[in-house]
């Protein structure tokens, strides 16, 4: 092998363990990128976690903590409607009326939002769950991945090596053969002229 085929090669060589480097530190960056990303989402995520574990309790306080700013905006809707039944209305039994249904929907709303955050609070936990761990299984699996890659053009590097050590050692056995097959060719020439 001549030396610029030799410095080819180890250009090319230098280029691949340049490029598996880079995919290494790359994969290295996608596993702190993970990191980073799972620290900055947990809170969140157990906050969420915590919200929907106490639905799910059927704790009659915690539920009604939880749903608390919706039925919040409920009462203040039904107070707006009181309030413009008794300003507009006539007197008389159509006004009491109007005034108990809105009484009795806002009740039925009340009644309505707590039996679905308890209902739905199961589901929202499954979710939460499922989305937590697919999201930890790309970020593994991107950094799995970089790591991998740069391992295998390590690997191939290491192998390329070897292959141009063994052609060089067997250019020098080829060498040696030819050495030794005009050495016996100069001998056998040397003992037939003594002969």
């Amino acid at each position: 092998m001549g030396k610029g085929a030799s410095n080819t090669m180890q250009q090319a060589q230098s280029q691949e363990l340049a490029g598996s480097g880079s995919l290494i530190a790359l994969a290295q960056q996608q596993a702190g990128n993970a990191s980073t990303l799972f620290n900055q989402s947990l809170p969140g995520f157990s906050q969420a976690q915590s919200f929907y574990r106490d639905l799910a309790s059927g704790d009659p306080y915690a539920l009604m903590r939880a749903i608390s700013p919706a039925t919040q905006q409920i009462t203040a809707a039904s107070t707006g409607a009181k309030q413009n039944i008794l300003s507009n209305a006539p007197a008389g039994g159509e006004k009491n009326l109007a005034l108990e249904q809105v009484d009795v929907n806002q009740g039925a709303q009340v009644g309505k939002t707590a039996s679905e955050a308890f209902l739905n609070a199961p589901n929202a936990l499954a979710q939460l769950a499922q989305q937590g761990i697919g999201e930890s299984q790309n970020a593994t699996g991107l950094a799995l991945s970089g790591t991998s890659s740069g391992i295998q053009g390590f690997g191939q590097v290491g192998q390329e090596a070897v292959q141009q050590k063994g052609a060089t050692l067997g250019a020098f056995g080829s060498l040696g053969g030819d050495v030794a097959t005009l050495g016996s060719g100069w001998l056998g020439g040397k003992a037939e002229a003594k002969g």
